[in-house]
């Protein structure tokens, strides 16, 4: 298991920071899609009511992580 910072920029403007787990295999991308909800015609993903417009992770010394 690897901590890392998730970073989830919304529509709005706002940026939320998330220290997530990954298990052993599992992207970034993966770790999303467990966190968000699609709407009714899965045209947008949305985190605690808020539509996602981008994320990406990083490891505590500051570096990607795919």
């Amino acid at each position: 298991m690897k901590v890392i910072i998730m970073f989830i920029y919304f529509t709005t403007g706002e940026v939320q920071q998330l220290p997530v787990s990954l298990q052993k295999g599992q992207s970034c991308g993966d770790k999303l899609m467990e966190l968000v909800k699609t709407n009714e015609e899965e045209t947008g993903i949305f985190y605690k009511g808020k539509q996602v417009m981008l994320h990406y992770c990083k490891d505590g010394k500051g570096e990607w992580v795919q």
